[in-house]
């Protein structure tokens, strides 16, 4: 994994590690978002769930409210209790429209009409008159009273002090009915006189069941959830939706109905269920939803679905912005890249634009520098070497063979030490060693010793040539003598004082004399070469710096340095460290000067 980053471009690199960090970090706020709409969600969804069983609680209760109503009405109408307290039941029987003509059944027959879930009605009297019978179901009741008495409802009616007890009858059910069409919820009570010390008789009516069923349908969110709704007294009036049987179980059980409705849980677990109740009273119905967990989970996890999207948006928008962020970075660097391969191969003249003043903007600056300072060290070393070698070969094209000379010159010197003239024999010898200084040695950096020795050779010889018309003084500081100077930087000066003051010379006749001296100045070497030449005004001083060397080289004869080729040498080596003074007038002689820095005790200078 290491090696497959570390061979991605840096643009990439920027990218891969930014998203490294920056993900880690969105998934842990799409995750804390995700659980915190999770709980609230949640939250929310039990609410509502429960403001649904409530509402469901409400208008049921509203239902069984108007029947209520309804039966108290009919247990408290004077008309109604007149026929249910009558003495003589064979006379009222005798009138075959005893309630519509002594009681409000007009009343009450309109009342059904108008709600229209009331189905049917019936009230049996206690004292032998004919019960009244209403269905509008095509549903028939139990025609005598005394059937009546032996059904479930009439016994459980018994003794509740007149209260509405509230029961389901399955389609085709016997018992209350004879004949009964449609699934119905019953209210029955006992009616009792205002005093509630005598029984007067049996009220029962019919809610068409469907009514309950079309209100528990928009209580449901999905096929697995269910709804039931059971009396105070836990009798199953309707269901909807998928019921476990263990979940009804328990909700009919005594320890659930028994419990006080104010104190029980609206919202509770059982097993693997999630329940919602509501009751509004006492002997109100009990409206209990259940839901699988697991549905509940699917529907909760869905909404995980946003943050992961939100997420994903949120990655993949940042991409271009990441990417225009590390074009940023990585194209300055790219640039520089660019410009270092071909540095590498070899183009020193690179130079990478500044655009900015941060580390990039520094690490290019570097490299600018780093590029010039290589030029100047290759321009300072590599030229001078070539300078160097170019005058060595301009030297070298003027040998034959080196050795043929060395050995010509040591038999000529052995033939005069032979004949017995010591004179020219020196001078044989000095020739010699003066080439041999000159030719036989490619060191660019030599002792002043050495330059010393070179320059006394090259003046012994001069000396043979012009006799009595030259005189010379050399004069080198002992404390001097083993410091390091570039080779051939004094002997051009000495040559230059003989060729133009002495052998070009106005009056031949007149003795040259020629002085050269070296001592230290502070942390310097100072050079002397001084003549008493014809000399040079300011337009022939001029001309010596800038005449072309080509030209110049024509009246040397060691080592053709012209003077500014010796100036060029110290510049490269020195930079600015040195000095090169030459004073002349006409008729008065040249002075050059050389001031050169120290080499011992300050390190030695790095050889060219």
């Amino acid at each position: 994994m290491r090696k497959m980053i570390s061979s991605l471009s840096i643009r990439k690199k920027i990218v891969f590690y930014i998203y490294l960090v920056i993900t880690p970090i969105l998934i842990l706020i799409t995750t804390f978002i995700y659980f915190n709409n999770y709980r609230e969600i949640k939250s929310q969804q039990i609410e509502a769930d429960i403001n649904l069983a409530r509402s469901l609680d409400e208008s049921i209760e509203v239902i069984q409210t108007d029947v209520a109503d309804l039966s108290v009405y009919i247990c408290i109408n004077n008309d109604i209790l007149n026929i249910l307290r009558a003495d003589n039941p064979d006379k009222v029987n005798e009138d075959a429209r005893v309630w519509y003509n002594n009681g409000p059944m007009q009343i009450i027959q309109d009342i059904i009409s108008l709600k229209g879930y009331i189905k049917t009605i019936a009230i049996y009297p206690e004292n032998g008159v004919k019960p009244y019978l209403r269905c509008i179901d095509f549903s028939s009741y139990v025609a005598e009273t005394e059937d009546v008495r032996g059904t479930l409802m009439y016994e459980q009616a018994l003794g509740n002090n007149g209260e509405v007890l509230w029961d389901r009858i399955g389609k085709g059910t016997s018992g209350i009915y004879q004949a009964n069409y449609t699934d119905k919820i019953v209210m029955y009570r006992e009616i009792l006189d205002l005093s509630k010390q005598k029984r007067l008789g049996f009220l029962v009516m019919g809610v068409n069941a469907a009514k309950y069923t079309d209100l528990c349908k928009n209580f449901l969110r999905n096929e697995e959830e269910g709804v039931v709704v059971l009396s105070s007294r836990g009798a199953e009036l309707t269901r909807y939706g998928k019921i476990n049987q263990e979940v009804l179980a328990y909700i009919q059980s005594d320890e659930f109905i028994n419990t006080d409705y104010r104190r029980r849980e609206p919202y509770y677990k059982y097993d693997r269920y999630h329940i919602f109740c509501s009751q509004a009273s006492k002997k109100g119905v009990i409206v209990c939803k259940m839901a699988p967990a697991e549905s509940s989970g699917r529907q909760l996890r869905s909404i995980a679905v946003s943050p992961v999207l939100m997420l994903l948006g949120m990655l993949v928008g940042l991409l271009p912005l990441l990417i225009l962020v590390s074009n940023i970075i990585s194209k300055p660097l790219a640039k520089l890249s660019a410009a270092m391969q071909k540095f590498q191969e070899g183009d020193f003249s690179q130079k990478v634009e500044v655009i900015s003043q941060d580390e990039i903007g520094a690490v290019t600056e570097c490299f600018n520098h780093m590029v010039q300072s290589i030029r100047e060290l290759i321009d300072n070393n590599y030229v001078m070497a070539l300078k160097e070698k170019e005058s060595e070969l301009i030297a070298l094209q003027a040998q034959i063979n080196p050795h043929f000379l060395y050995n010509t010159l040591d038999s000529l010197y052995w033939r005069a030490q032979d004949t017995g003239n010591e004179e020219l024999a020196e001078d044989i010898y000095a020739l010699s060693q003066l080439f041999r200084m000159v030719l036989g040695e490619g060191k660019g950096i030599i002792r002043v010793e050495q330059e010393k020795e070179l320059i006394a050779r090259y003046l012994q010889i001069q000396k043979m040539r012009f006799g009595r018309r030259m005189e010379y003084e050399v004069e080198f500081e002992e404390a001097i003598l083993e410091e390091e100077i570039p080779k051939l930087i004094l002997q051009p000066f000495v040559e230059n004082a003989i060729v133009h003051g002495i052998e070009n010379g106005n009056d031949s006749k007149e003795t040259g004399k020629l002085f050269v001296g070296g001592r230290r100045d502070g942390e310097y070497l100072r050079f002397t070469i001084k003549d008493n030449g014809s000399g040079m005004n300011e337009e022939q001083l001029r001309a010596v710096w800038n005449t072309e060397d080509s030209r110049k080289y024509k009246g040397q004869r060691v080592g053709r340095y012209a003077i500014k080729n010796v100036r060029e040498r110290l510049a490269l080596k020195y930079q600015e460290h040195f000095e090169l003074d030459i004073t002349s007038r006409p008729g008065e002689g040249t002075t050059v000067t050389i001031w050169i820095p120290r080499t011992l005790g300050l390190g030695k200078s790095e050889e060219i």
